[in-house]
C-alpha cells in the first residue's frame, strides 16, 4: 500500500472515531426538554403581588437544565394601603435538577419595582429554592417556591440589609 494512502487511512478511521464518539454524545436524555419556553403567571413570588414570566432553557445536560427568567407585573388590584400604580420586572437566572417531570428549581434574581415613593424599596435581590414540574414535551407547568427578598435599601428603622420572607406559586404552559 502506498504510503500516503496508509496514512489518509489513518486519520480518516481516527476522524470517524471522533465523529461516532460526538454522535453518541448528542443523543438524548430521557428527561431532555423539548418544549424549551415557558409562560406563568406567578404568585408573590419575586413580585408584590403577581407577574407574567417567560422562560427559556438555554442549557440542558442529563438531568440538570439552565434557563432565564424575564417577567413584568405590577400592584395593580392590590393597592390598599400602597401609594399608587407602579411596574415590577423580575429578572432571574434558573437551575434545575431532576428527572423527567420534576424538577428541584434554584435561582438568582433581582426585581425592580419603578416607584419613586420614598417608603418603597425599588432594587430587591432574590433566590428561589423550590419544585417545578414541566413535561419535556410541553404543556403544564407549576412551580412552588420559597423566594425571600434581600434589599441594599432598608427602608424601615431597624439598620442593616432589608430581609423578606416570600412564597412565590407559578402556573403556565410550555411550549
Amino acid at each position: 500500500m502506498h504510503p500516503i494512502s496508509k496514512l489518509t487511512l489513518k486519520y480518516s478511521f481516527l476522524f470517524s472515531l471522533l465523529l461516532l464518539a460526538g454522535l453518541a454524545q448528542a443523543q438524548r436524555y430521557p428527561g431532555s426538554f423539548t418544549a424549551r419556553n415557558a409562560y406563568y403567571l406567578e404568585i408573590s413570588g419575586s413580585s408584590d403581588t403577581y407577574s407574567f414570566n417567560f422562560d427559556r432553557v438555554l442549557y440542558q445536560r442529563y438531568s440538570f437544565k439552565a434557563a432565564l427568567r424575564a417577567g413584568i407585573g405590577t400592584n395593580l388590584f392590590f393597592q390598599e394601603g400602597e401609594p399608587g400604580v407602579y411596574p415590577i420586572v423580575p429578572v432571574e437566572a434558573l437551575g434545575m435538577v431532576g428527572g423527567t417531570q420534576n424538577h428541584v428549581e434554584f435561582g438568582l434574581g433581582y426585581t425592580r419595582r419603578f416607584t419613586d415613593h420614598p417608603d418603597l424599596m425599588q432594587n430587591m435581590y432574590f433566590t428561589r429554592v423550590g419544585f417545578r414540574y414541566q413535561d419535556p414535551r410541553g404543556g403544564l407547568v407549576v412551580r412552588l417556591a420559597v423566594t425571600p427578598f434581600i434589599s441594599p435599601e432598608n427602608k424601615s428603622d431597624t439598620p442593616g440589609l432589608a430581609v423578606v420572607p416570600r412564597f412565590g406559586l407559578s402556573v403556565g404552559r410550555s411550549f
